[in-house]
């Protein structure tokens, strides 16, 4: 069997203070001769973490808790089990592994509980690995297949990275909107492909945020302040993934429409889309640089967003029904990319106060 090698960043900590996790176990303090304090850790974390008397640990004050952390910690990666018996199709497959990934999972094992799994079993595998980045199968057997993830956390600032997700939806939603005023089915299609692409990266993302979460280590190397931080980011993620969401289907809807829709139709959705830009950006800006006043203009900019949507739905139509169901279907979606906006805003006041 091949050697399994890691690239992500692990890190385990001793916490003595905290008393909410199932490994806490009571100590205590003795006192030396010189006047200093110890406490003795239990052999079997010692043994967990492979090290041995002499190796060097760092100790420092963390919110009233006492944490000694191993200077260079030797841990597996964490992992998972998945067995595709139990999963009904493809769509089953795809949430298992993704969970499994976004988790913080560098090893996923996927098999069979009657030790075969069948060829269309490994294709459905691999065709769910298209949507994750930095996966690769690592072993392939008869009865299991092993996913192995290759994507060291701290090579990546969380905060940069959503930063660029963020400047990628609106490009989708900017193209899209172009791609109407021009009649370019193309141009919209391509919107709609990047947008399906930039899935990756939200997982990726979500992924990074929840392995922050676990390793105060990794925050650190991240610029991330403190566990409140990384959940404001978290929640934040989850908005902008949605706002990419509906940016990728306006490109969708733009693609399929037979019939171009009048100027009036197009300036409306022009001016919710520029609204929208602004909103989003606005946003993005009050959550990185923690600034409320930006914050509080995304709020303001919001029922321009409903005057226009109710202007473009008042509109005299002449348009074969299903050009007229997804010219609706492209006001909803800019809608829905204004609302995430305010929920953007939102987090970001709370990001501010935390």
């Amino acid at each position: 069997m091949p050697k399994k090698t890691y690239s992500s960043y692990f890190s385990t900590n001793f916490i003595i203070g905290r008393q909410n996790s199932s490994n806490v176990q009571v100590r205590k303090i003795q006192a030396t001769a010189g006047g200093t304090f110890m406490v003795t850790v239990p052999k079997e974390w010692v043994e967990q973490l492979q090290l041995k008397k002499g190796d060097l640990v760092s100790t420092e004050l963390d919110e009233g808790s006492l944490v000694i952390t191993p200077t260079a910690p030797k841990h597996a990666g964490h992992s998972r089990t998945i067995d595709i018996d139990q999963l009904k199709d493809q769509r089953f497959l795809d949430l298992s592994i993704t969970a499994s990934y976004i988790q913080g999972n560098d090893v996923t094992r996927i098999f069979s509980s009657s030790d075969k799994m069948q060829p269309h079993h490994k294709q459905m595998i691999r065709q769910t690995l298209e949507g994750i980045m930095g996966v690769e199968v690592s072993e392939d057997y008869a009865d299991h297949v092993d996913l192995i993830n290759l994507i060291d956390p701290a090579k990546f600032s969380l905060l940069d990275t959503v930063e660029r997700f963020s400047a990628t939806s609106a490009a989708v939603l900017s193209d899209a909107v172009t791609a109407l005023d021009r009649g370019d089915s193309t141009l919209a299609q391509d919107a709609y492909s990047r947008g399906s692409e930039s899935t990756k990266v939200y997982r990726l993302m979500m992924r990074l945020a929840f392995q922050a979460a676990k390793s105060r280590k990794l925050r650190e190397e991240m610029k991330l302040s403190d566990i409140s931080q990384v959940i404001v980011m978290a929640i934040a993620t989850r908005e902008l993934g949605r706002i990419a969401y509906y940016a990728m289907w306006v490109g969708q809807h733009v693609a399929a429409l037979t019939q171009r829709p009048d100027r009036n139709f197009v300036s409306i959705v022009q001016r919710m889309s520029k609204t929208t830009a602004d909103m989003q950006a606005l946003a993005l800006k009050a959550l990185l640089s923690k600034d409320i006043v930006s914050a509080n203009s995304v709020f303001q900019k919001m029922p321009q967003v409903r005057q226009l949507y109710e202007s473009g739905y008042k509109l005299p139509t002449a348009y074969e029904e299903k050009n007229a169901y997804r010219l609706s279907l492209i006001l909803r979606d800019i809608r829905g990319i204004a609302g995430y906006a305010v929920a953007l805003a939102d987090d970001a006041v709370l990001g501010i106060f935390a």
